[in-house]
Formats: structure tokens, C-alpha cells, sequence
């Protein structure tokens, strides 16, 4: 294969660094057509909050690495242009096995985190646009969008929580059935309160309040969320109506303690309540979870929930190693066969088929002389014309090597050659 990739990604590089060379779907617009005038015949750059990757093809030769290196050092970095070492290369088939990995879950921050693949289908849909993409790097993101579904489908790597705001939401799921007639209370505004807030809100939570000590940024949090706002002196004044309270706020003393809870519980008139106690120290007294029909869980079961559903995740790696390796060596086969001479072989099969099967059926009308005449003949005319398209797939009668990889490509559809192959492949 006759391409590379080129980046940065968290397997190399700090997050200062990764967030130096992000590039807003506004540069990468830009950035395409420079960098395709650097000699490549198609190019596609993905750039996310984990990694900065271009993927590039060379029109009849493999692409040198060194100018995407020197582009991406130099781009965004202004006059401390990053140095070399910070950028990982891969050529030919490692390319495309890379980016196979990364929509699949295995190349993630957290293994089975299918977050990638969004940004790598953004990335060809821009490059699209800007007209620096042809059918080999489509055939690589046609490519990536079945292994992303099949390990989506028929594995298990991405299920479960992996994060302590997703856990949080899992369990309240597990205790709830339906969260769209359940009211919630988030204790806070730090980045896990933020989180759990929208993940409640993306799973269709009846309503949200917010509670911080500081009211403006309880109110910037509940605007994100379309919630509401508590004061923050009289929370207990609101339990009697909440379902799920997440708690996540520094604070030497409890923020809740279990004669509060207790208190309420005659106006709740039996109705379960979901705690979760994300702060260190405890923000809410962990006699409370002695309390009938209050549900309790701390930091310390979130996390051995977490680090459960990651050992399970990667129990399954195993199976979506084998789907990537299976389409990667679909992926190769297909770009193997553009070569000419495969292509050539598989005409001249498929020709020489018809005219035995045309043989069979009408030999008998001839006498048994005859019959050495007609097999020469026969066999003259196919092989004539399989030379016309030969002579076009081999030389291109001057054009290049695209528009000669077209031709093989046009020539395998409307024979149906990859359809042949595989109905022979499957028999064997």
C-alpha cells in the first residue's frame, strides 16, 4: 500500500502537547490542500482531543513521512516547532491496521472508548469536501466503518462504565427503570458533577437541580443541562421530592447527614432514594445507607465498579483483535488486486469459463474434426480480446497510475471479479 500516517496521539504524547496540535474543523479545511501540494495524491487529517493523525497516498510511489513531520512540527507550534521524536509514522498496511484499531475501540485512552471513530468520519467527510480524498482512502474509512460496527455488535468492548459519572448514572438505571419520571439533584459544579448532570440529562431524566456554593456557577451549570437551581443553605428542604442526589463538593463536613435524611423520610411516603457520594472526604454520612428505601454508594464502589467493567472490556480484546485483523487482510487483498496482473488472470478466467461453458453445450453440431478448429479458434478470439482491456490496465496508454487503478477497479465491477473471487474463497 502506498500510504502513511503521520501523528500524535496519547500512546506519544502528553495532553499539553496533543492540545497544541488540535486542529478545529475550520483549520483542517485549511490545512487539506497544503498539504496534499507536499505531493500526495489524497489526503485525509483527523485531529481530536486524543490525537492529531494525518493519513496520506502517493500517486505511484510511497509517500515520503518527512514533510508531513516537518508540517505538523512547524504548523501549529509557531516559533518552537516540535521536534521529530514526538510523531509516529506508519507506512502500508501498519497505516491502515492503526486507523482499523482506533474506530475499533483498541487504540483509545480507555480500551473499547469508541470515541475515535466519530472524529475519523468527520475527518473523511471534510476531506471529501475539500476534494483530497480518492477511493483508496475511502476504501480505508469504508473499511473502518465495518470494523466499528462489527465490534460494536458482536462484541462486548465497549460495554459497561469506565468512568465514575457513568457509573454513577449506570447504577441509578439499575435501581430506576425509567429515569424520565425521576428527579435528580447534583451537589456541585466541578467537571464530575458537569458530567453526570449531562449524561442524566442525555439519559432523559424527568428534571435536574443544581446546588453549589457558589450560585453563579450553579446557575452556568443548570442553563448546560436545562435544570434548575437550589440554594445551597436549605438542600434538605428539597429531598422530599428528589429521587437521585450525586454529590460531588469539597467540604470538611457532610453535606448530608442521615438524621436529614431521616427527617424527610415521612414525606416521602416510602418512595426509593438514590445516593451517590462522589466527595473526598464524604459528603454525605454513611449511616444514611442504613436507612430503609435509601440506596448509598461512595467513590470506593464506583471505581471497583469502573475497574470491573475494564477488565471485562478487555477480556473481550481478543475477539475485536480478530475482526480488525479479518478486514485488514480484506482491505489488503483489495488494494493487492488492483494490481494489474490479478486482475488481468482473474478476465481471462472468467472469459475462458464462458466460452467452455459455450463449448460444452454446442460441440456436439460438429464433426470430430471440426472440433480441434473450433477450440483453436474459440480460444483465439477470447484471447484477443482479453488484450484490449489488458492494455489499458497495463499501461494507461500514458495517464497515470490513478486513472490506471480506476481502470482495474472499473474492470473488476462490471465483470463482478471480487464477487467471483469470494463465492471461491467461501467454497473452498
Amino acid at each position: 500500500m502506498n500510504t502513511v500516517c503521520v501523528g500524535i496521539s496519547h500512546q506519544t504524547a502528553p495532553a499539553e502537547l496533543r492540545a497544541l496540535l488540535q486542529f478545529s474543523p475550520e483549520e483542517t479545511r485549511a490545512a487539506l490542500p497544503r498539504i496534499r501540494a507536499l505531493g500526495f495524491s489524497e489526503c485525509a487529517l483527523m485531529s481530536s482531543v486524543d490525537r492529531t493523525e494525518i493519513y496520506a497516498a502517493g500517486a505511484g510511489h510511497e509517500p515520503s513521512v518527512d514533510a508531513l513531520v516537518k508540517y505538523l512540527s512547524s504548523e501549529k507550534a509557531g516559533d518552537h516547532p516540535l521536534q521529530p521524536t514526538s510523531f509516529f509514522t506508519l507506512k502500508g498496511s501498519d497505516a491502515a491496521e492503526h486507523l482499523l484499531r482506533a474506530a475499533a475501540g483498541l487504540d483509545s485512552m480507555i480500551i473499547g472508548d469508541m470515541s475515535a471513530f466519530p472524529a475519523i468520519r468527520e475527518a473523511w467527510l471534510i476531506a471529501q469536501e475539500a476534494g483530497t480524498i480518492g477511493f483508496l482512502l475511502e476504501q480505508f474509512l469504508s473499511t473502518a466503518e465495518i470494523v466499528h460496527e462489527r465490534a460494536r455488535t458482536q462484541t462486548l468492548i465497549a460495554e459497561g462504565s469506565v468512568s465514575v459519572s457513568a457509573a454513577a448514572v449506570e447504577l441509578a438505571q439499575r435501581i430506576f427503570d425509567d429515569l424520565t419520571q425521576r428527579r435528580g439533584l447534583i451537589i456541585g459544579a466541578g467537571e464530575t458533577a458537569q458530567t453526570t448532570a449531562k449524561l442524566l440529562r442525555t439519559e432523559g431524566i424527568g428534571s435536574l437541580t443544581i446546588a453549589h456554593k457558589n450560585q453563579e456557577r450553579a446557575s452556568q451549570l443548570a442553563a448546560s443541562v436545562a435544570g434548575t437551581t437550589a440554594p445551597f443553605e436549605i438542600l434538605q428542604d428539597f429531598l422530599p421530592t428528589i429521587d437521585i442526589v450525586i454529590a460531588s463538593l469539597q467540604s470538611e463536613q457532610h453535606l448530608l447527614t442521615s438524621r436529614d435524611i431521616k427527617a424527610v423520610q415521612k414525606h416521602r411516603h416510602g418512595r426509593t432514594l438514590f445516593l451517590i457520594d462522589c466527595g473526598v472526604p464524604h459528603n454525605i454520612d454513611p449511616f444514611a445507607g442504613e436507612l430503609e428505601n435509601v440506596f448509598l454508594y461512595d467513590l470506593d464502589t464506583l471505581n471497583l465498579m469502573v475497574n470491573e467493567n475494564i477488565a471485562r472490556r478487555r477480556a473481550h480484546a481478543p475477539d475485536v483483535e480478530s475482526i480488525v485483523r479479518d478486514e485488514l487482510k480484506r482491505l489488503v487483498t483489495w488494494h493487492s488486486s488492483l494490481e494489474s496482473s490479478p486482475t488481468i488472470e482473474a478476465l481471462s478466467s472468467v472469459i475462458e469459463k464462458i466460452r467452455q461453458d459455450e463449448i460444452a453445450g454446442h460441440i456436439h453440431h460438429f464433426s470430430p474434426q471440426d472440433r480441434k478448429a473450433v477450440e483453436e479458434l474459440t480460444k483465439r478470439i477470447t484471447d484477443r480480446i482479453v488484450q484490449i482491456p489488458a492494455r489499458h490496465l497495463t499501461t494507461g496508454h500514458g495517464k497515470g497510475l490513478l486513472d490506471r487503478l480506476q481502470n482495474v477497479i472499473l474492470v473488476r465491477k462490471l465483470f463482478g471479479l471480487d464477487a467471483r473471487e469470494n463465492d471461491s474463497s467461501e467454497s473452498d
